[in-house]
């Protein structure tokens, strides 16, 4: 099993799709079984496309434009005869212009798709409304969220969104492997705040168990939202329910072995 996480941040500093070059080759060339991706966004001001090719809807009630990243992706893809089912949550209105989301892309067929609300706040126009993509195939079950920040108040809005997450797969427990990827927006490096939280609900961090790690940390110093951060972090990851042996752990698109293609970076694990 081969899987990719990456914080898109798609097309807010540039419109040039030469820009993902770099994800698409690297999606070529490794096959993932499935790729979470988050801050999957669509223009809200355009065209609609009516039946998206490979596309699964959720109940959401806000159709895939013609821009949709994700979208952008599978085409790209199937263009090289590579070919993926997927699925969009929309999740807020981004930077006053964009519908922001995020996605699941399965090589397998999707057996199913649910759209999670995991915030108090359920308005598409706040930044604060967050909500999780659970997408069943056969053989395993995956979930990309993008989650708040750790906040010490009365609503810790982390807090209830973990708690949403876990709820929303309750019931796959024990039937196949579920895998959480993506943003969680909590560093591995601070205790007794969201990375344990997970941890010690049972979850298995692939980076701690993998015989091979290439890379750690997953954004550099001072991104958006984490203004006058001066040390690179990693809290982008990929979680499964169960124990399992990974073989490899890598770090992506990290201007090293290959080029940036966000603020953040992703996270490619292979499972044994």
């Amino acid at each position: 099993m081969k899987l990719l996480t990456l914080n898109t941040y798609s097309w807010v500093q540039t419109a040039d799709p030469e820009t993902y070059a770099a994800l698409i080759t690297d999606i070529l060339e490794n096959q993932y079984d499935a790729i979470a991706l988050q801050e999957v966004n669509q223009l809200s001001s355009g065209p609609v496309i009516s039946e998206p090719e490979g596309y699964l809807p959720t109940q959401n009630d806000i159709p895939i434009k013609s821009d949709n990243f994700a979208y952008f992706l599978v085409k790209a893809l199937a263009e090289k005869d590579l070919f993926y089912h997927w699925s969009w949550v929309p999740c807020h209105q981004g930077y006053f212009r964009f519908d922001e989301g995020v996605a699941i892309l399965s090589k397998a067929p999707i057996q199913s798709v649910d759209q999670v609300q995991l915030s108090l706040v359920n308005d598409f126009e706040s930044i604060h409304t967050r909500r999780a993509l659970v997408l069943e195939t056969e053989a395993a079950a995956f979930v990309s969220v993008h989650l708040s920040w750790w906040k010490e108040e009365e609503e810790n809005p982390f807090l209830r969104e973990w708690t949403s997450v876990e709820a929303a797969v309750k019931k796959l427990r024990g039937t196949k492997p579920i895998y959480v990827m993506g943003d969680v927006n909590n560093p591995v490096d601070v205790r007794n705040e969201g990375y344990d939280l997970i941890i010690n609900a049972g979850w298995q961090d692939a980076y701690a168990v993998a015989a091979t790690r290439i890379g750690s940390a997953t954004v550099p110093p001072a991104i958006d939202g984490w203004e006058g951060n001066e040390v690179p972090l990693r809290i982008d990851y990929i979680f499964s329910d169960q124990p399992q042996a990974v073989e490899t752990y890598e770090v992506k698109f990290d201007g090293k072995k290959l080029p940036c293609v966000s603020d953040h970076y992703g996270v490619a694990v292979t499972y044994a």
